[in-house]
C-alpha cells in the first residue's frame, strides 16, 4: 500500500493541511508516523475525507460525522443509509423550522421599511 505525506494528501484532496490535522486531533482521520515522525496516510485516506466533507456539507456536526464514520467503516451501504436518513430529516426540520424565522422576520423588516418610507420629510424630530 502506497502512504502520502500531509502536503500530498492535502493536495490531492484539496484539504487544507492545518484541517488534516484538526481531524486527526478529533479522531476522524488517523495517521501512521514514519520513523523520523512525519504523519503517512494511506489511499483510503481520500476516500475518508469525501466522506467527511459529504458528511460536513450536509450540516452534520463532527461528533456526528465521527459516529457516522464508524458506521461508514463497516462497508455496508444499508448500514450508513439506515443511520444518516434520521439525521438528514432532522437537519430537514431544523433548516425548515429556520426558514421560516427569516421569513417572518424579513415580513418585520418590510414594514419597518414601509413605515419609514410613509413617514413625512419634516425639519422636526423624526419618530420612527
Amino acid at each position: 500500500m502506497s502512504t502520502m505525506r500531509i502536503s500530498q494528501l492535502a493536495e490531492r484532496s484539496g484539504v487544507p493541511a492545518t484541517t488534516l490535522r484538526f481531524y486527526e486531533s478529533a479522531g476522524l482521520l488517523p495517521a501512521d508516523r514514519s520513523p523520523a515522525g512525519y504523519r503517512l496516510y494511506g489511499e483510503d485516506a481520500v476516500d475518508r475525507l469525501a466522506f467527511i466533507g459529504a458528511a460536513k456539507h450536509l450540516g452534520l456536526p463532527l461528533e456526528e460525522v465521527s459516529e457516522l464514520l464508524g458506521v461508514w467503516e463497516s462497508g455496508a451501504c444499508s448500514e450508513v443509509k439506515a443511520d444518516l436518513r434520521p439525521r438528514v430529516a432532522a437537519r430537514i426540520t431544523g433548516a425548515e423550522a429556520r426558514a421560516a424565522e427569516l421569513a417572518a422576520f424579513t415580513a418585520t423588516l418590510r414594514q419597518a421599511l414601509r413605515h419609514l418610507d410613509s413617514l413625512p420629510d419634516r425639519p422636526g424630530p423624526c419618530d420612527p
